[in-house]
Order: structure tokens, then sequence, then C-alpha cells
């Protein structure tokens, strides 16, 4: 009966990394359609409505209540999170699923070896691990800039999803601090804001001499939605079950983000490149398994 429910309680993590997928997934449709920040703007108007919702829930029940001060430092953090998503939008209007995937896949990788060794300062356990991923990295990274098709759009897109990533694991470590005391769902919410706050601000600053093809509003409520389920699902999976294998399912996000792409024709299946990813995969595996 407990193993039932353990079982029971990992599909929370598994529905959250598929509905992230999704979500890559819905932002490489939908910049390719209008302006990234219009996007972002009306996107996280509906997430700011339906996880405020859950806060007010969350806070009801609680009665926790926060300081100006830790919202202010918490606000200003969550800045980063804007920049990320700003690159990572960029990213993904210039270039492909695969490239997200290697660098998603990668930072997650130094962020796990940074913790491990931090806690047992004995990073030579993991030294094949390490190689793996080493190699599959730097076998990729050439496939990808030999290749003749290689144009100065898709190594923007390289430029962006580097940023992208930086950002959201800056992001990571010092949200970490509030974690102790402050709801996930809240922390969520202010990012959400956030995002909406600056891109409403810089929308206002643009000249408006760009045409974009009309979305209807119930697209962006779809867009909203697997995000907003994504952040739920996968806090009631951490809570339930335990951070490494939080950490362990999330490294499914960007495979299943990938085979998604290739499955619905989003991307092109890169043969040359392959290795490299299935390298890092490995490498990745064996240092979560150790």
């Amino acid at each position: 009966m407990a193993h039932f429910l353990y079982i029971y309680d990992m599909l929370y993590l598994f529905a959250s990394v598929l509905l992230f997928s999704i979500n890559n997934l819905l932002w490489k449709h939908f910049t390719l359609k209008q302006n990234i920040y219009v996007i972002m703007f009306k996107r996280s108007s509906f997430t700011c409505l339906f996880l405020g919702v859950i806060l007010a829930v969350v806070l009801f029940y609680n009665r926790q209540e926060f300081t100006p001060k830790e919202i202010l430092n918490l606000f200003i953090i969550s800045s980063l999170g804007f920049a990320g998503l700003s690159f990572l939008v960029l990213g993904f209007k210039k270039g492909s699923l695969l490239q997200y995937a290697i660098y998603s896949l990668l930072f997650t990788f130094i962020l796990g070896f940074t913790l491990e060794y931090q806690i047992n300062h004995a990073w030579y356990w993991n030294i094949f691990s390490l190689l793996f991923v080493s190699f599959g990295y730097l076998y990729f990274i050439f496939k990808q800039f030999k290749e003749q098709t290689t144009t100065l759009k898709s190594r923007q897109a390289h430029l962006y999803f580097f940023l992208a990533h930086c950002c959201f694991s800056m992001l990571l470590i010092l949200q970490m601090d509030f974690l102790e005391r402050i709801p996930e769902v809240a922390i969520a919410f202010i990012q959400e804001l956030c995002v909406f706050i600056f891109a409403g601000i810089i929308i206002s600053m643009q000249p408006r001499t760009f045409k974009a093809k009309k979305i209807p509003i119930w697209q962006f409520v779809i867009f909203a939605l697997p995000i907003t389920l994504a952040v739920f699902l996968g806090l009631k999976g951490l809570k339930v079950t335990s951070p490494i294998y939080s950490s362990l399912m999330g490294l499914l996000t960007p495979i299943i983000t990938l085979v998604l792409g290739i499955f619905l024709g989003k991307e092109k299946l890169n043969l040359k490149s392959l290795p490299g990813l299935l390298m890092i995969v490995v490498g990745m595996f064996i240092f979560y398994l150790n």
C-alpha cells in the first residue's frame, strides 16, 4: 500500500514535468506570431490571476504574513527571472528545441554538481558523470558550429539560451533562502507579477510599428494553464517526495520537450548532434543515481 502511494506521489512530479514541456512548446509556437513582450504580458496576466487565486487559498488556511521588506527583496530578485524568460523566448524565436534541451541539461548538471560538492567535497566520486557530460556538450557544440547550415540567427540562439539559464540558475540560488519562510506559490506569484509589470513597461516604451498576427484571448488562457498547473503540481510533488527525486524528474523536461517537438513537427531530428545529447543524459543519470 505504501509503495502504491509513493508511485502515486511521483505522478505529481511527472505531470509537472509534462506540463513544463508543453509550456516550452507553446512558447516556441507563440513567439513566431507576435512581439515577445506582448506575449509575455498577456500570458503573465493570466498566470498572475491563476496563481493569485491559489495563493489566496494558501494564505487563508495558513494565516501567513510577509513583511514588506521580504516582498520587496523577492521582487528585486525576480527581475532575474524576467531577464531569463526574455532570453529564453528570444532563444525559442531564433533557435531550436534541441539547443534549448542541451543548455537546460547542462545547467541542471552544473547546479547539481555544485551543490553535491558543497555537501561532501568529493567531486571525484562523480568523475565519470562529469566526463560524460563534458564530452557530450563539447561534441554537440562542435557539430552545431561545424555545420554549414549554422547561421548567425542560430549562433544568437546559443547565446540567448546560455544567458537565460545563467539567469535562471542565479535566480534559483537566491530564492532558496526564501523557501524556508515563504510558500513556493507566493514566490511563483511574485515572479509572474514581475514579468507582468516589466513586460508592460517595455511595451509602453516601444513604438507600435510592427505588424503582428491576431491571437485570441482564449489562446493565452490556455497558454497560461500549463505553467500554472506545472508549478502547483511540482510543489505538491516536492512536498510529498524529496528534492532529489524532484531534480531527477526535472531532467526529463528538456528531453520530453524535444521528443514532443519532433513528434509534432516543431523540431527536426539532428542525428549528427544526437550522440552529444545522449552522452549528457547518460552522464546526468549516473550523477543523480550516485
